[in-house]
């Protein structure tokens, strides 16, 4: 009996470890345009990273770009009249985002467009484009980001504080609520998106991990 009521706490403990790393998988957002990837992971209730790969091998009206001048994010939920946010990462040191957004025709946070529900990140002077930038965006409340993933818009330019060169992008990023990917071709860009789904805590994994407990505490108490 004492060695089976061992056993019992030994695989249990097992299957609620095996169980752990689904249950704690983070919300993420990943796109790929013209060769760009792009990935939003929220870690935590009111923080994102935002992560940009290969941009400086970007194609086809990307292709060559040398600096990151601005982006915007909307679809987070939050009313940015009343809401801040500030980024870290490569050309930001605590960046105050700004309530507006980008246009088609600007380098620059300028626009009126859809706010209170757009934060934009103007980087003064444009960071040079490396193969991967990582920024952190810290909210000073909770998210709450659409289901279709947070929608983005950004400026890649030639020359420092230049004008934008090819796409704004304007696009929501990701899912997780599905796993699929798309494929949208129109008559100047193509459009790659995955979407990643990621696994809640289910009861099971509390049930196991409560059964081991009683296990472990069942065998010592034998033991004893």
């Amino acid at each position: 009996m004492k060695s089976l009521k061992s056993l019992f706490a030994i695989s249990a403990a097992a299957m609620a470890i095996s169980a752990a790393p689904a249950a704690l998988a983070l919300p993420t957002y990943s796109a790929t345009f013209q060769g760009v990837t792009f990935t939003f992971v929220q870690t935590d209730p009111d923080s994102l990273t935002f992560e940009i790969q290969n941009a400086d091998a970007a194609t086809p009206d990307w292709a060559g770009v040398q600096f990151l001048g601005a982006f915007d994010l909307k679809d987070l939920g939050l009313d940015f009249a009343t809401v801040t946010a500030t980024a870290n990462g490569p050309g930001a040191t605590n960046l105050a985002g700004l309530n507006a957004q980008l246009s088609a025709n600007a380098n620059d946070c300028n626009s009126n467009g859809s706010p209170p529900g757009s934060i934009c990140f103007d980087l003064s002077p444009d960071v040079a484009i490396t193969s991967d930038m990582l920024y952190t965006i810290d909210f000073s409340a909770p998210l709450n980001i659409a289901s279709a993933g947070p929608h983005l818009q950004i400026v890649f330019t030639n020359t420092v504080d230049g004008p934008k060169v090819g796409s704004l992008y304007s696009q929501n990023v990701g899912s997780t609520n599905t796993t699929n990917t798309t494929n949208t071709t129109n008559t100047t860009n193509t459009t790659n998106t995955t979407n990643t789904t990621n696994t809640t805590p289910e009861p099971g994994v509390v049930l196991l991990l409560a059964a081991a407990m009683l296990g472990l505490g069942l065998s010592r108490k034998r033991r004893a």
